[in-house]
């Protein structure tokens, strides 16, 4: 078994060269993120260098008085003389399934850059169109305290997670967020009523990540919901779909082009998820009793199956849930 100081070693190492981050980042995240235990690695041989690392971080997401698991993706990346060659897809389904067994409902990520988002719909993600607001600031910011701050945060998460699934941050990946601004010199302030996670960037001028609106202002108005920004994978597909169901959350219609049968009383169709072949086989909805029947079923013996993106595209209440708190 590795050596947590070693995976640790190697995980620094590979960050590092993929994605350029200062040396008091990097630290940062060692100390407060990096957990061994959800961090998959692939190494050379003698163990010498990472030649690709895929994290992911747990996470609660809050819909009305409802909580469930659920896992973000952080960190994925390949040795630039190792890509083409699978493994980070490989990382990707060690992850899925480390979340799958651990209980979490979704995975989540930020891609990086545009290409990215065609690649990692590949394993089951779709997009969630949204941009979080970044204006550059021109007043002065008021800044708050740190208990001032995370009330204001605590309040603004619990009114969104009213109307929409919302992923929430512990006092401790807070306080990370907080520390991570104070390196690029920001902070948390307020001008006015509104309340502004910002840094300042290379020219020195302030940029918002977030803008968290006052209590009567719809926080719907903060987002340009046009441009695409994370996605979502389900990975306990059967309690989704049980969530869905007891909320009456689910649009059945969307499912109608891939349905095997549909009539008053039910509606069956085939599910194929290759990243987690636990999830693959027939569901069947039973809309009196407001229940759903699973039966596994390999894949050649699957009818015009879904895939696990497509299945959310029945989910409306989670096309825009991650663009209000997702906070890298």
């Amino acid at each position: 078994m590795r050596l947590k100081a070693e995976t640790q070693r190697l995980y620094e190492e590979i960050w590092r060269t993929t994605f350029g981050d200062s040396e008091d980042f990097i630290a940062l995240y060692s100390r407060t993120t990096f957990d061994p235990h959800r961090t998959h690695l692939l190494t050379a041989l003698d163990q010498s260098r990472a030649l690709s690392h895929v994290q992911y971080l747990p996470y609660l997401m809050r819909y009305r008085d409802q909580c469930w698991r659920a896992g973000y993706i952080s960190g994925a990346a390949t040795a630039s003389d190792q890509r083409g060659k699978g493994l980070v897809q490989h990382l990707m389904q060690a992850s899925h399934q480390q979340m799958w067994r651990e209980g979490c409902l979704c995975a989540f990520l930020i891609p990086a850059e545009e290409w990215l988002y065609h690649f990692y719909r590949k394993m089951g993600y779709t997009t969630f169109y949204g941009k979080r607001h970044t204006p550059t600031l021109q007043e002065k910011l008021t800044d708050l305290p740190s208990s001032e701050a995370w009330q204001h945060y605590r309040h603004w998460q619990a009114a969104l997670a009213e109307q929409h699934p919302t992923v929430t941050h512990s006092y401790h990946q807070w306080r990370t967020l907080r520390e991570s601004l104070a390196l690029e010199g920001g902070g948390i302030g307020t001008i006015g009523e509104r309340t502004y996670y910002y840094y300042r960037d290379a020219e020195g001028e302030t940029q918002s990540v977030l803008a968290i609106p006052p209590a009567e202002e719809s926080a719907d108005g903060t987002f340009d919901l046009s441009a695409p920004f994370g996605m979502l994978r389900p990975l306990r597909i059967a309690e989704l779909l049980t969530w869905a169901i007891e909320l009456d959350v689910l649009a059945e219609e969307q499912l109608l082009p891939a349905v095997l049968y549909h009539d008053a009383q039910r509606i069956v169709f085939d599910l194929l998820d290759e990243q987690i072949p636990t999830n693959s086989g027939r569901y069947c909805i039973l809309h009196l009793s407001r229940q759903l029947l699973f039966a596994p079923r390999p894949n050649d013996r699957l009818i015009n199956p879904l895939t696990p993106d497509q299945l959310l595209t029945a989910l409306p209440p989670l096309q825009h849930t991650l663009v209000y708190a997702m906070m890298e």
